[in-house]
């Protein structure tokens, strides 16, 4: 997003530079100002700023890990500047199961029981009545009665399944965290559904063609019990109420995939593991990852931002290019920073706790200081 088209309120990744931790703080205030006069110029492989030279540009000194601040105006007083190579974010708890009614709105649950048909519906609470019996999958519950009555339902139940229907099939709906997020990298990367018979009925698929990633699909689908028709090309499985929550997570088409919200509530290590999917579909050898989607690029860049790496981009064709090499860049002084001229608009940023940010110009992304912090 453009500096422009930010306002009071939008969020930015900001650092706290004692601690070295980043998250999501808040803008509380921008102020516009129409400039003509000098400016200081910082342009190199890794960095693109103009700025005006009372700016606070963070670096760290050599041999140390501390954070200190150079006016850019002063930046010629020393040959060499090491960026701020390094941080963190706060530590959250791993996401140990996922839930898949949790995401979905229309289905139903098959439910099995060793108990005797009188005898469960007895041990069932007032208002929890079956929406129909089936000789083959025992009592059927619509989503609403599940949803208000799931605990006792599960209690007495042996084995209770998902679908979308009458005459669907049935599937698991209670799955391992680390391979739901396996699964989402996968579906992001190579994922699609094809919905028949006016979207009654979907196929979710997966296409892959390498052999030692149809490997770990195989096996991960084997996992969550997902695993149905396979060909040489792909992986798929039927399900309406699958096909409704990947596309509502995930996106349809991929030119509008995107990274579901609950990425960002992951623990470091699992959002690694989404990564090492996302890079296996569709990156190459050097870490860089390619999307035609617009948003989807914009998530990857910021889960890079979150796992330690600058955000840095190019885009050719309508392809984004996300780089997700590590280096410990600087700046040197006498080759890439310059006075200019310019006439252009500055913005000064206030933002919420923390007084530095995550920006940058032209795919390249450094962090700077902002004007005052509330």
């Amino acid at each position: 997003m453009s500096v422009s088209e930010l306002a009071v309120g939008d969020q930015v990744f900001a650092l706290d530079p004692v601690s070295g931790v980043i998250k999501r703080k808040p803008i509380t205030a921008i102020r516009k100002i129409s400039w003509e006069g000098p400016l200081v110029e910082l342009a190199s492989r890794r960095v693109d700023f103009r700025v005006a030279g009372g700016q606070r540009i963070p670096y760290v000194p050599k041999g140390t890990s501390r954070v200190e601040f150079q006016r850019a105006a002063n930046l010629r007083e020393q040959r060499y500047y090491k960026f701020v190579n390094a941080w963190s974010q706060v530590p959250k708890p791993d996401l140990n199961a996922v839930d898949i009614t949790d995401f979905a709105d229309e289905y139903e649950m098959c439910v099995s029981s060793s108990l005797h048909g009188h005898t469960f519906n007895a041990a069932l609470p007032e208002g929890c009545t079956a929406a129909r019996k089936n000789a083959d999958v025992g009592s059927v519950f619509d989503s609403q009665t599940f949803e208000q009555y799931q605990e006792e339902i599960e209690e007495l139940a042996d084995e209770v399944y998902i679908h979308s229907g009458p005459n669907s099939r049935r599937r698991p709906y209670r799955f391992d965290g680390d391979d739901f997020i396996q699964f989402l990298g996968w579906f992001v990367t190579e994922g699609s559904v094809v919905w028949r018979n006016t979207r009654r009925t979907a196929v979710v698929k997966i296409a892959q063609q390498k052999g030692t990633h149809r490997a770990s699909i195989r096996e991960l689908l084997e996992r969550m019990g997902l695993l149905s028709g396979v060909d040489h090309r792909a992986f798929t499985f039927g399900s309406a109420v699958f096909g409704s929550v990947f596309e509502s997570l995930c996106g349809a088409g991929s030119q509008h995939k995107r990274l579901p919200s609950l990425v960002w509530s992951c623990s470091e290590r699992q959002q690694r593991l989404l990564r090492d999917v996302l890079l296996a579909g569709d990156g190459d050898k050097q870490d860089t990852y390619y999307t035609s989607s617009d948003q989807l690029a914009g998530d990857v860049l910021c889960l890079n931002l979150l796992l330690g790496i600058k955000p840095r981009y190019t885009i050719d064709s309508e392809i984004w290019q996300l780089y997700g090499n590590t280096p410990n860049d600087g700046l040197d002084s006498k080759q890439h920073v310059r006075a200019i001229e310019a006439e252009t608009t500055l913005y000064r940023l206030t933002v919420a706790d923390y007084h530095v940010v995550m920006a940058g110009r032209t795919g390249k992304f450094q962090w700077i200081g902002v004007s005052g912090i509330s």
